[in-house]
C-alpha cells in the first residue's frame, strides 16, 4: 500500500536532483551521476593562528568550483532542506579523514534573521544537529547574531571583514558547558571573515582551541 502511494507521488509529483535536474529514483536525495562525480577529499588545509587568524586549524572537503560546491549552493540558496543530511555525510567524511580533537564540542556559524526569513530554516544549524548524531560529537548553539548585517556575497575581502566585526555574540553559559575545544562548521570558506570573527569571539570568551571545518573553499591565487 505504501509503495503504491509512493509510486503515485513519483508520477504526479516527481522529484528532481537539486544539482543537475535529473529525475530522482526512490529515496534518492541526489542522482547517481552527481553522487559518483563527488570529488575525493582535498589535501589537508591547515591554518595556524597567526597573521590575524583566531582559529587553530581549518579543513575543507573540496574547492568551491566543484560538484560539492554546486550542491552546497543549491542547499544554501534554494528550498532543499533535506539535502542537509547528505551534506552532513560529506562533513563526516572530513571528520573521518581529519579527526576533530578529543572532547570537542560542535557549533556552527549562525545566520541573520533576514536570511532565516528568506530560507525558512537555518541551514548550518540543521547540518550541525545531523552531524552530531552521525559523529557522536555534542552540538551546542554557542553563537548568535547580535548585529544584523547585509549579505557577504559580492563584497570585497576588506568589506567582508569589516561587515562581520562585532556581528556575533557568544552564549557564555553554553560555552562554559564545554571542554573549551570547539569544532566550528560553516558551508563555505571564502575569505574566512565569518569563521575568523566567530573564532575570535569564542577565544575571547574562554575557548582554548577552535578548529574550523567547511565543505568548500574558494581558491585564490595563493592557494
Amino acid at each position: 500500500m505504501l509503495s503504491d502511494v509512493s509510486n503515485a507521488l513519483d508520477i504526479f509529483f516527481p522529484r528532481f536532483c537539486p544539482s543537475c535536474g535529473k529525475k530522482l529514483q526512490d529515496e534518492q536525495m541526489i542522482c547517481s551521476d552527481c553522487l559518483s562525480s563527488i570529488e575525493q577529499i582535498s589535501s589537508k588545509a591547515e591554518v595556524i593562528s597567526k597573521n590575524g587568524w583566531f582559529f587553530n586549524e581549518m579543513f575543507y572537503r573540496a574547492p568551491y568550483k566543484s560538484r560539492v560546491g554546486s550542491v552546497v549552493r543549491t542547499y544554501k540558496y534554494t528550498p532543499h532542506p533535506l539535502l542537509g543530511d547528505f551534506l552532513a555525510y560529506l562533513f563526516l567524511e572530513v571528520f573521518n579523514r581529519f579527526s576533530p580533537p578529543p572532547n570537542s564540542y560542535l557549533t556552527y556559524v549562525p545566520i541573520t534573521f533576514k536570511s532565516l526569513k528568506e530560507k525558512g530554516f537555518d541551514h548550518m544549524k540543521r547540518i550541525s544537529r545531523l552531524l552530531s548524531k552521525k559523529s557522536g560529537i555534542p552540538s551546542l548553539k554557542l553563537l548568535e547574531v547580535i548585529k544584523q548585517r547585509d549579505h557577504q556575497v559580492g563584497l570585497s575581502t576588506t568589506k567582508r571583514r569589516s561587515n562581520v566585526v562585532n556581528k556575533y555574540g557568544v552564549l557564555k553559559e553554553e560555552l562554559y558547558k564545554t571542554s573549551g575545544t570547539i569544532v566550528l562548521i560553516d558551508d563555505v570558506f571564502t575569505t574566512g571573515a565569518s569563521v575568523n570573527e566567530c573564532s575570535k569571539m569564542l577565544r575571547r570568551c574562554g575557548a582554548s582551541k577552535v578548529c574550523v571545518y567547511t565543505l568548500a573553499k574558494v581558491q585564490t591565487k595563493k592557494n
